[in-house]
């Protein structure tokens, strides 16, 4: 049995973000979430992604280990004429997972060169003009 439910009519339905500079507040609509919130609520953990799949990546590669195990032991006890399919799956998951491990590695280390290169620049003097697409200092103050 289905009910009529009234919906109330708001008069503005097409609210905008407000700024008060004085208390340096910025104001949503209902609804709207901030990257500010979403950082509350979950305590920050959407910041750490880097390290959370670098830990799925080793925990599936024990996984991926434990299951290629199972299935040659599958594979040698019923003689099969092809792969297994829990062969094939725990090579699919072992591989996949060390691809993961190494796609984490890799961007560690290019962040890596990219902050001590920024902390070389830094020691090196102050940049007043650079070109962000060529990525090329056009002058520079020492201090």
């Amino acid at each position: 049995m289905a009910t009529n439910v009234d919906l109330p009519v708001q008069p503005n339905p097409t609210q905008s973000v407000t700024y008060d500079p004085k208390s340096e507040t910025v104001t949503l609509p209902p609804g709207v979430v901030s990257v500010a919130g979403v950082t509350v609520v979950t305590g920050g953990a959407e910041l750490s992604c880097n390290s959370c799949m670098l830990t799925f990546g080793v925990w599936g590669s024990l996984v991926g280990l434990s299951v290629v195990a199972l299935g040659l032991w599958d594979h040698s006890v019923y003689k099969n004429s092809g792969p297994s399919h829990l062969l094939t799956l725990g090579l699919v998951v072992l591989l996949t997972s060390i691809g993961l491990v190494g796609v984490v590695n890799g961007f560690r280390f290019l962040m890596k060169k990219r902050r001590m290169k920024a902390r070389r620049e830094r020691q090196e003097g102050n940049l007043v003009l650079v070109n962000d697409y060529a990525e090329v200092v056009l002058k520079r103050v020492t201090v």
